[in-house]
């Protein structure tokens, strides 16, 4: 006599099945505790330089579910299974990538970077398939202890490198102690570059600001921390993310239509800048070994005229490598030359150039044109499908008027999406997380609606009313 799998699942006792659940929620918890950690980092890690190897063990804490839920479903016969719409979307820009990979110019460079983007896609999507609603407030929670840690580095650099702190304390790199480009440091915390630190303040800094919109307060906690995370941003002197943070405010505020929460943020910010300007005139005043006392005195000087023009040095060679970008997608219009390759092509790189060569290369500093010149018109049209359920799920935060589970990813997008016109984030972690989870988002609230039309009809079915 032939046993079949069902008949042996049956015989799991309630007990050890709501075992097995606990241990596969604690799992999928634990993940996105270490997507909040590694958020932070500012990059995808590489698992052969990144002992103990954290991104390997987080796939399979996140994609353990999928295999649990869809063998729940297998003997449920009813849910359980990914939806393919959403699959589909995620999947489409990987073989965007392949395709473009196949005929790139430096085809290991391009593996390289298709490999990344697969791996940010890929936690993207689980997360906008399996994230839990209560899951989604525990990240949250999860991020903002991780703020409280990365806020305080930050400050910790500015202090220590204006003391004269070793950088091997302080761990900022060369090029943003008070010793180089500026009479004071700029933050970086954790995070690869200032930039890096921007874009990853978008989302603690949407959480706290949606937060207080939601339950029309905020703790001494939350206060303190939004004035902290605003004073590192500005620290950190990078325009994209200081024009994309106010983009994001006045879009939440045109969609909430509350000046009075405008006013908490503007209340937040002329704090955060006071005590900017405090610290500017501090590492003006405190002589030490990095920076001459004649460079020092500019200090305030240097940080307000950085923020404000957008022709100088740094600017330039971002307007400089953008004609050429546009020449390269007009030469390979189709399939584009490949994930990561436009940096060699503008730069004199040659088909055997290494990655460690290719890494100090300036790239375009424009997710929009290296995504088209890279990717082509195949890559782009592949993309759509992706692109319309992000901007599907943005219409739902819109007319929740960010009474919504994504409100948050809504708010830190829509800054990340401006950054992105100077800034590369396509291969970081933090952007597919946010996509990810804004996508969860409009799920969430879909299924809410959903079973709240079930119990309604129940009710009033026959049925429904013989049983009540």
């Amino acid at each position: 006599m032939t046993t079949t799998v069902r008949e042996l699942t049956a015989t799991v006792r309630p007990s050890e099945h709501r075992r097995a659940t606990v241990i596969s929620n604690g799992m999928f918890v634990t993940g996105l505790a270490i997507i909040a950690i590694l958020m932070p980092l500012g990059h995808l890690p590489n698992p052969p330089e990144s002992p103990p190897y954290v991104s390997m063990v987080l796939l399979p804490l996140l994609l353990q579910r999928m295999v649990i839920m869809a063998w729940d479903g297998y003997h449920q016969r009813e849910g359980g299974w990914p939806s393919a719409r959403v699959a589909v979307a995620f999947a489409l820009p990987v073989v965007a990538a392949i395709a473009a990979t196949v005929t790139a110019f430096n085809a290991n460079i391009a593996w390289a970077a298709a490999i990344l983007l697969f791996s940010g896609l890929l936690r993207g999507w689980v997360l906008a398939q399996y994230v839990r609603e209560r899951e989604v407030k525990l990240f949250e929670d999860f991020v903002l202890w991780m703020t409280v840690v990365v806020t305080g580095f930050g400050l910790f650099q500015f202090f220590g490198d204006t003391f004269g702190v070793p950088t091997i304390w302080t761990l900022l790199d060369a090029r943003y102690t008070s010793a180089a480009a500026f009479p004071f440091p700029r933050v970086q915390s954790f995070a690869l570059e200032p930039l890096y630190l921007a874009h990853y303040l978008f989302l603690p800094i949407g959480i706290l600001l949606v937060r207080r919109w939601r339950t029309r307060r905020a703790t001494t906690f939350e206060q303190v921390l939004l004035i902290a995370t605003l004073t590192v941003l500005l620290l950190t002197l990078s325009r994209g993310g200081i024009l994309g943070l106010l983009l994001c405010v006045l879009a939440m505020t045109a969609v909430t239509r509350s000046w009075r929460e405008l006013l908490y943020f503007a209340r937040s910010v002329v704090v955060a800048f006071v005590i900017v300007v405090g610290l500017l005139s501090l590492a003006g005043a405190m002589p030490n070994a990095y920076a001459p006392d004649n460079k020092k005195a500019n200090a305030m000087e240097a940080f307000t005229s950085h923020a404000v023009d957008l022709s100088e040095d740094s600017a330039r060679t971002r307007y400089d490598l953008w004609p050429g970008t546009v020449q390269i997608f007009l030469d390979q219009p189709l399939l584009g030359v490949g994930p990561n390759n436009s940096r060699l092509l503008l730069q004199d790189g040659t088909p055997t150039t290494t990655p460690d060569e290719a890494v100090v290369m300036q790239p375009v500093n424009n997710d929009y044109l290296a995504y088209l010149s890279e990717m082509g018109l195949v890559g782009i049209i592949l993309t759509l499908p992706l692109i319309w359920l992000v901007l599907r799920s943005l219409w739902g935060v819109v007319r929740a008027r960010f009474d919504h589970p994504s409100g948050p990813y809504a708010f830190a997008l829509v800054g990340m999406a401006f950054q992105a016109n100077s800034f590369h984030s396509l291969l970081m972690l933090g952007t597919w997380v946010v996509i990810g989870l804004l996508i969860a988002g409009a799920r969430l609230v879909g299924e809410k609606q959903a079973e709240a039309s079930d119990t309604l009809e129940t009710t009033r079915s026959p049925l429904g009313a013989a049983v009540a």
